[in-house]
């Protein structure tokens, strides 16, 4: 289903990082050229963001062998030009 969301997004390690709202749930997907991770989903917005950095991270350090980015994600809110395709 194609569907349009409301949550944050943000470029975190050269992926794509997105943190959206479905319901009373949140979803966690990050994206790269090559490269698709899914995250669990989570109750509140905040665990959300953890856990998306979390995944990335660990992507990061086992996948490519780089220590991830310091610092914080800058988060930016989702706008009516951000679509995804979810599959259920």
């Amino acid at each position: 289903m194609l569907s349009s969301f409301s949550g944050f997004k943000a470029h975190y390690a050269g992926m794509t990082v997105l943190v959206v709202s479905e319901f009373n749930e949140w979803r966690m997907l990050a994206y790269a050229p090559g490269v698709t991770l899914h995250g669990p989903r989570q109750f509140s917005e905040t665990k959300a963001k953890e856990n998306a950095r979390l995944l990335v991270d660990k992507y990061v350090r086992e996948k490519r062998g780089e220590e991830p980015p310091s610092g914080e994600i800058q988060w930016e809110p989702t706008t009516s030009e951000d679509w995804v395709v979810w599959r259920g």
